[in-house]
């Protein structure tokens, strides 16, 4: 019986590995069609460090403690970039702790950066609406993977 729950949990976690890189490339990709040029990952401590309209992929925000990783990073007009976390979860319970990373990387990056982090997650799953509201109460802006047209949209208006 153990074998099996531990068989189930790995299954689960390859197939949430494998749907947020799908989610990440289906960012990076849009990225690239509309025009925006794509940077090595570095570590991002001053507000300059991602020109408008570029991005950088898996890279790292400088914080008051710790830096910490954001699936795409994208230079907004202003100095502004926005950090949108890329979640897939497989049930309510795991999106808990999905909800709960992001909620903690954006009072991060806000308590370092202020305002000129934007930050926002792409969803993917079997999420809680408490959970979603949990990220709206914090300004964090949420879009679903099936609808990324949304997230272009938004995007066209802060670039």
């Amino acid at each position: 019986m153990a074998a099996a729950l531990i068989a189930q949990q790995r299954v689960a976690t390859a197939r949430r590995t494998r749907l947020a890189f799908e989610q990440e490339y289906a960012v990076t990709d849009l990225l690239a069609k509309d025009g925006w040029t794509q940077l090595p990952s570095k570590l991002i401590d001053t507000r300059a460090a991602v020109p408008p309209k570029h991005f950088m992929h898996k890279t790292r925000f400088a914080t008051k403690t710790t830096s910490q990783e954001v699936d795409v990073a994208c230079g907004l007009k202003g100095t502004y970039v926005l950090a949108m976390e890329c979640k897939v979860t497989n049930d309510e319970t795991n999106s808990v702790k999905r909800v709960n990373d992001v909620l903690k990387k954006a009072t991060a990056w806000h308590d370092h950066w202020g305002s000129f982090v934007r930050t926002a997650a792409l969803l993917e799953g079997v999420i809680a609406p408490k959970d979603v509201q949990r990220l709206t109460d914090a300004n964090v802006a949420v879009f679903w993977s099936h609808d990324l047209d949304a997230f272009r949209s938004w995007l066209a208006t802060l670039a």
